[in-house]
């Protein structure tokens, strides 16, 4: 498929979501029309009333996404590379991937209270899996012939590991990085609404609670256009690391 036919069915896409919408809005009188949310969009974006809870937000998705990544990556290699451990620990990771996250939130209120640092848990919970799973399959799918030959070369650990070992699971691993930033923003994003007094999951529940149906739809749709965002610039990089990995290996 082209670019632009690419481009050309996601605006399709775009357009119909906007058609469903005024439908939505003339069919039920308390539904605002998609004027108005824009409208009330770029009232937050002007005003600054939305930077305060989006800091908050962004702060713990991150915090949440770091630690996904440093200890992801080390479960992840450590699953990899011993095979005993591999053998006891991945078939219980792997039932634990399949619970929705969200029903530990009740267990992370109360052991860290209701500050940051449960929501910073629950979005790092949200997001080391995958780092963990594509972390072993990158390991795993390292060039045996490679390996093989760095040994007969005498290659040590570290000439091993930075020549052939991370050029090979690179590309799997920011992979998992790519889907571990929107599950860590997700694993914020339930915390806020569950249990906040600020972020962007507060205010999505605090307008729907004041019946103020306008700003809540507005600050969904900043977060859908930051989502898309944040992803069209992972994807990206991971092209890029894609055409890396390629010219590195061969």
């Amino acid at each position: 498929m082209t670019l632009y036919l690419t481009r050309v069915l996601q605006l399709g896409f775009l357009g119909a979501l906007f058609v469903a919408f005024m439908g939505l809005s003339a069919a039920f009188p308390f539904f605002p029309s998609p004027a108005k949310v824009l409208g009330t969009t770029v009232t937050f974006l002007t005003t600054g009333e939305i930077y305060p809870h989006l800091g908050i937000t962004l702060y713990e998705t991150g915090f949440g996404f770091a630690l996904s990544i440093v200890f992801g990556v080390a479960i992840g290699m450590a699953l990899a590379t011993n095979r005993t451990v591999g053998e006891i620990f991945e078939p219980l990771i792997l039932s634990a991937y399949a619970v929705p996250k969200i029903i530990l939130l009740p267990l992370l209120l109360t052991i860290f209270g209701v500050g940051l640092e449960a929501k910073v848990a629950n979005a790092a919970i949200h997001g080391i899996f995958p780092v963990i799973l594509n972390t072993v399959v990158g390991v795993r799918e390292v060039n045996r012939v490679l390996l093989k030959l760095g040994r007969s070369m005498k290659a040590t650990r570290w000439q091993t590991f930075q020549k052939i070992i991370f050029p090979s699971m690179v590309l799997p691993v920011f992979t998992g990085f790519r889907i571990a930033v929107g599950l860590a923003f997700l694993g914020a994003l339930l915390a806020e609404l569950f249990e906040s007094k600020m972020g962007l999951g507060f205010l999505v529940t605090h307008f729907y609670n004041t019946a103020q149906i306008p700003k809540m739809l507005a600050v969904i749709l900043f977060v859908f256009i930051l989502t898309m965002s944040v992803n069209a610039g992972m994807k990206r990089t991971e092209n890029s690391l894609s055409r890396w990995r390629v010219v590195w290996t061969f």
